[in-house]
């Protein structure tokens, strides 16, 4: 198992409180990348793809600090502010030789959602957290009668015709699992998706659309709420009040 951090965005939502990426804003004194990896060093995911493309070098020097503990290696989206994490992904995926589990690089969580998460029994699955179906910002997760994700709804309410043949289930939290093979055929149809040049800007839950069509992918639901995606500055605040003692 490899793990793909994608740290490459702007983060111009934040940029009020720091100028350097959301992965460095620390949580009880550490950076939100270290304590992630601090985490997947208990399971011993040991090789570790970071994606980077703003302020990557002040990134790097921070991962330093743990090169005695994983096997780097960089992939990077220079173009940052026109190419989504979609193309983040899809660079990510190319670095890498095995099942992996892929992360978005402002996600905080606890160490019993990632435990819980790798023992699960599907090889290829979204975590899906807690929120209301009338949450218009979350990545919204739409399932079949089978329990394979369908679809991933971001920034907008879910119509109701989307509702006749699928079922609401939650949050995409922003840890996927997948396994060589999918992760094989996911750098295929990334570049039958990219043929529309219109593609490159979008976020992942775009590209996860497009693929899902033919391509199943299970789910699996975590109850616990301790996790936060950050995208701005109550967000932050929100993450310090929820891992104060974790």
């Amino acid at each position: 198992m490899e793990a793909i951090f994608l740290l490459a965005g702007l983060g111009s939502r934040i940029s009020k409180l720091t100028k350097n990426p959301k992965c460095l804003l620390k949580i009880n004194n550490e950076e939100i990348i270290l304590r992630n990896l601090r985490l997947l060093k208990k399971y011993k995911i040991r090789n570790i793809t970071i994606v980077l493309g703003y302020r990557k070098m002040v990134i790097k020097k921070t991962l330093m600090k743990l090169k005695e503990n994983f096997n780097f290696k960089f992939a990077h989206n220079n173009d940052y502010k026109s190419k989504g994490n979609s193309f983040s992904l899809f660079k990510g995926l190319k670095k890498v030789d095995s099942n992996c589990l892929i992360f978005d690089g402002d996600l905080v969580f606890s160490d019993k959602i990632l435990s819980n998460f790798l023992k699960d029994s599907f090889n290829s699955s979204f975590l899906v957290g807690k929120t209301s179906i009338k949450n218009k910002e979350c990545a919204k997760v739409l399932v079949d009668n089978y329990g394979n994700v369908k679809k991933t709804i971001d920034k907008r309410l879910i119509k109701k015709k989307e509702l006749i043949d699928l079922s609401f289930v939650g949050e995409a939290v922003g840890i996927i699992k997948i396994s060589n093979r999918i992760r094989k055929i996911m750098l295929s149809e990334f570049e039958n998706f990219f043929k529309n040049k219109k593609n490159i800007g979008l976020n992942w839950e775009h590209f996860m659309n497009y693929f899902l069509v033919k391509n199943p992918i299970k789910y699996n639901k975590t109850f616990n709420s301790d996790w936060i995606e950050i995208d701005n500055r109550n967000d932050y605040y929100k993450a310090i009040k929820i891992f104060k003692k974790k």
